[in-house]
């Protein structure tokens, strides 16, 4: 798997336009502003995108896997 820098907390993961756009219509009003509405961050989102997926669908592994090839 990739390496993480120490102290390091969140990572950077590349998604289509089209499937963000998608991805922030689950997001909730969080409160108004002077400035407009505030809405859930794409972190909140992808967490509990991430909670419901892990609930209702078993993992084919224990343990996390590469998305780069590996040699065996």
């Amino acid at each position: 798997m990739a390496r993480r820098k120490a102290d390091s907390t969140h990572t950077t993961i590349s998604i289509t336009w089209k499937d963000k756009e998608l991805f922030r219509r689950f997001a909730e009003l969080v409160k108004k502003t002077r400035n407009g509405e505030m809405y859930e961050s794409d972190a909140v989102v992808f967490n509990k995108i991430l909670i419901y997926y892990v609930d209702n669908k078993e993992p084919s592994s224990k343990t996390a896997k590469s998305t780069y090839p590996t040699k065996s």
